[in-house]
């Protein structure tokens, strides 16, 4: 055991002064207060004021442990402090004039210090978020003055006020009986949510970071989900309308509140995908399902607003373990790739292999006819050279190509016999493309081309 109880070399950084210098200099500025006490009167006065902040936070420990702006009752220590050293520098010179000069010098370090604590703050763009979001609880307080409402953990963190104030909805809506994460049985009242869904149960439409819905709609928008054709059906039923991701469960139990659920959103563009996560090719929407249920009287209702941009497929299930549990994939395009497969195919492919490759614009189509489930299980590989790497992300360039490999089953249709897939293609300037599929055996098929043959 080494010094100051490290197990073998003690950490050269940092230094056991520097990681306990509160400690340290608690100790001694406490130490000094009180001997300093001695030597002045009224003792009794000083002592006092050096120990109150003590006598509060011990039989308050449970208090003081996770608040730290009851330091403030320590105020005592520095004001005693200073008191007594200018006493004492006043009695050993013997002059006003020493008083007088170190107190100048205190206004001037008070001054600058006031100055520097004026530019520590939030930025302007929080701020601005944080009154926006004040407003919208402002609103939702005006429509449920002595009404329940229930606040669930649905689109980020439920209590605070855009990270600011964590407490903030109990302060805003204390005019309310508010209950948190279930709706259980309760009849009536109103649903608060950090995320919005455009549905008729929207009260507050303008708001921008709280969201009041009508509880009564939302069993509305339950039973409308419910009565559609689900993308899949295994341990949920999973839904997409108007942008937005149901999973129903009925009955539901507490066991599935721990289930994670994963959710990959693939974009048509892949510029659209924010740059950490370009080089994964699709959003990850990932979430636990407790995070996100509404909860009524035994069924399940998960809520997962997608993002806006063109979207080609989605990919969604459960993870356990690290593995998939079940999965389900989702083409979105599918309805306009079956529209346009006459006017794809109208076209010389600029490549011919075991699919034909067609260049539409921005776009590049994969058709075979007759085709199969069989030929659409390896994955497509789609290497992307450009004229310039500086064009590729930082990732990328070491390798000179973008890596836009993809699966059928999100990016592809099976329709009469003929199988029909899209991707969209940077929009930089592409020198040659190198596409084809691959299996666990190597390469299926290749083909390599430029893009100008096909314009």
């Amino acid at each position: 055991l080494g010094p100051l109880g490290y197990h073998g070399d003690p950490p050269q950084s940092p230094t056991w002064l520097s990681e306990f210098q509160g400690v340290v200099l608690s100790v001694v500025f406490t130490a000094a207060c009180l001997i300093g006490s001695l030597f002045v009167r009224p003792r009794i006065l000083f002592v006092t004021l050096a120990s109150f902040g003590f006598f509060w936070a011990l039989p308050m420990r449970n208090s003081t442990a996770f608040h730290n702006f009851e330091t403030i009752y320590y105020i005592g220590l520095p004001l005693v402090f200073f008191t007594i050293a200018l006493l004492l520098a006043r009695k050993v010179t013997n002059r006003d004039g020493v008083v007088a000069a170190v107190s100048v010098v205190a206004l001037l370090l008070f001054a600058a210090s006031s100055f520097q604590m004026s530019r520590v703050g939030y930025s302007a763009e929080t701020a601005q978020t944080a009154r926006d979001a004040e407003q919208d609880l402002l609103t939702i307080r005006d429509l449920t003055a002595g009404d329940l409402v229930t606040v669930l953990p649905i689109g980020g963190d439920h209590k605070s006020l855009s990270g600011v104030a964590f407490h903030a909805v109990d302060y805003y809506l204390n005019t309310s009986l508010i209950r948190y994460r279930d709706l259980s049985s309760v009849e009536g009242g109103f649903v608060v949510m950090r995320e919005r869904i455009d549905t008729d149960a929207l009260l507050t439409p303008q708001n921008q970071h709280f969201f009041l819905y009508d509880r009564a709609g939302l069993e509305a928008m339950y039973r409308t989900a419910a009565s559609g054709e689900p993308l899949a059906s295994e341990e949920f039923d999973v839904y997409l309308i108007d942008g937005t991701m149901y999973y129903l469960k009925e009955p539901c139990y507490g066991s599935d509140f721990t289930s994670r659920l994963f959710l990959h959103v693939f974009p048509q563009d892949i510029d659209d995908l924010p740059d950490d996560r370009r080089k994964y090719k699709f959003d990850n929407l990932d979430f636990i399902i407790g995070d996100h249920r509404l909860l009524f009287d035994g069924k399940c209702l998960d809520i997962v607003a997608i993002p806006q941009y063109d979207i080609a497929g989605i990919r969604t299930g459960r993870l356990d373990g690290g593995n998939a549990a079940w999965s389900a994939a989702h083409v979105v395009q599918a309805p306009k790739l079956i529209s346009a497969y006459q006017s794809i195919v109208s076209t010389e492919p600029v490549a011919r292999s075991e699919f034909d490759v067609y260049l539409d614009g921005g776009n590049l189509y994969y058709v075979k006819e007759p085709c199969g489930e069989e030929d659409t299980r390896a994955s497509f590989f789609l290497h992307v050279f450009p004229e310039d790497t500086d064009d590729l992300p930082s990732d990328r360039r070491q390798h000179g190509f973008d890596n836009l490999d993809f699966g059928f089953d999100v990016r592809g249709v099976l329709f009469d016999g003929k199988c029909l897939a899209g991707v969209g293609l940077p929009k930089y300037g592409i020198a040659r493309i190198v596409t084809g599929q691959f299996g666990g055996d190597g390469r299926i098929w290749e083909v390599e081309f430029a893009p100008e043959a096909g314009r």
